[in-house]
């Protein structure tokens, strides 16, 4: 097939159906592509909207990254505001609620979903999660001056700090005994705390949201140990892959309710493909199944699946978990585990630093996480090197040759446990 006969039709308007589409248009500017989504908008910048959207430092018009001439710039036909309702696989149609999309090649880059626990009351006016343009849109019109946040990862601290920017009085309630749960180990995380109490946010951890009181209008929230009143809820309880279209199609899911993928991003039914926050991934560290609904893993896999979608054959080798934080200035990066998510490995900590700090994590003297907080030029490095494995002697020989780290007392730290570990 040649490639202008050719028709590839992505399903999702995020990072990675436009990395999927960038990836295809760099290679052929032959191939018809097709981008649907449900949201009326051309793509935004999911990031910006938990922080300079709703804190009201960026206008609206500032989330977009393209206009609707863009994607006619690059000959990419869209239709944006209609529903996926099933696919058709054997006919090979997209069938959209007022259209069938016939296609050769399909892209699935369907996002996730926000997890709405089945709490007492979560159907009321004034609780929302935030996912999408059209909630932050919502969330920034709502009236009111008393907000509780529930969920304490990266997402719920940006909200909390962004409403608390606009005057807003903000209680978390989060179910585990830190903030940054995944992100951070328990010391780690109580300096990010710190932070947020500072600002004025009332942070409670190790606490359990039990229900939403009020009539039509939420008022307030139980929790296991008191009552929060309030104006406005936000949960912010994580993502789960959205594989709603995916279900009845045959197309195989992981133990994970993730679409399975190869390391091409194949799915189990031919010429459909699958990337981002939909898809089941693997560990690169551990070798384990896992979801990651990160931008940077969305963005890999989307360029992936574009290219091998066209025949240029690219492998995806896994996921190392990144997650960045900015709290108030103060700059937070995890790179791959924390003791919480190796908690039957024996891990040794390395860590060093005084109006910043870095700690890293070994397993078997080999690199397996870094958490950062101030000072953050090391990322690149560091990801390097636990992708690669490097153990603890590969990241000194690196470290002399001043490459990596030479001006972070941490390289002290480092020299002083393997003069410790030799002795």
């Amino acid at each position: 097939m040649r490639p202008h006969d050719t028709h590839i039709v992505i399903v999702g308007n995020g990072v990675a159906g436009n990395s999927a589409a960038s990836a295809i248009r760099s290679t052929s500017k032959e191939t018809a592509i097709t981008i649907i989504s449900q949201e009326p908008f051309p793509e935004y910048s999911a990031c910006t909207l938990s922080k300079k959207y709703l804190s009201g430092e960026m206008g609206r018009e500032g989330v977009f990254l393209k206009a609707p001439e863009d994607y006619s710039r690059e000959n990419i036909a869209t239709i944006f505001g209609q529903k996926v309702t099933e696919i058709d696989i054997r006919g090979k149609k997209v069938i959209l609620e007022q259209a069938a999309v016939p296609y050769d090649k399909l892209i699935l880059a369907t996002g996730g979903n926000p997890m709405i626990p089945p709490l007492a009351g979560v159907e009321k006016e004034g609780i929302f999660t935030l996912k999408s343009l059209a909630d932050a849109d919502m969330i920034f019109q709502h009236p009111g001056k008393k907000a509780v946040v529930i969920g304490a990862g990266a997402i719920g601290v940006e909200v909390s700090i962004s409403l608390r920017k606009r005057g807003w009085q903000v209680v978390i309630i989060e179910l585990l005994d830190r903030v940054l749960p995944t992100m951070f180990d328990l010391d780690v995380s109580l300096m990010m705390r710190k932070r947020l109490e500072g600002f004025g946010i009332e942070v409670h951890t190790g606490e359990k949201a039990m229900s939403f009181n009020g009539n039509d209008r939420v008022c307030g929230v139980s929790t296991d140990k008191r009552e929060v009143e309030c104006d406005l809820v936000i949960m912010s309880l994580g993502i789960r892959p959205n594989v709603a279209i995916s279900q009845h199609t045959g197309i195989e899911l992981g133990s994970l309710r993730g679409i399975k993928v190869d390391e091409h991003m194949r799915t189990s039914v031919e010429d459909v493909y699958a990337c981002g926050d939909c898809v089941e991934t693997r560990d690169t560290i551990t070798g384990d199944k896992m979801l990651c609904l990160l931008w940077y893993n969305a963005k890999q896999q989307g360029t992936i699946a574009g290219f091998n979608s066209v025949g240029i054959e690219k492998r995806f080798s896994g996921t190392i978990v990144i997650g960045t934080v900015d709290v108030l200035g103060t700059f937070g990066v995890s790179i791959g585990h924390t003791m919480g998510s190796l908690r039957d490995a024996k891990l040794k900590v390395i860590e060093g630093g005084s109006t910043w700090y870095h700690r890293i994590l070994l397993a078997n003297d080999t690199l397996v996480g870094a958490q950062l907080i101030g000072k953050t030029d090391d990322i690149g490095p560091l990801l390097t090197a636990i992708r690669r494995g490097d153990t603890v002697e590969r990241l000194q020989s690196v470290l002399r040759d001043g490459s990596l780290l030479s001006k972070n007392p941490l390289r002290v730290k480092l020299s002083q446990y393997l003069e410790g570990a030799a002795l």
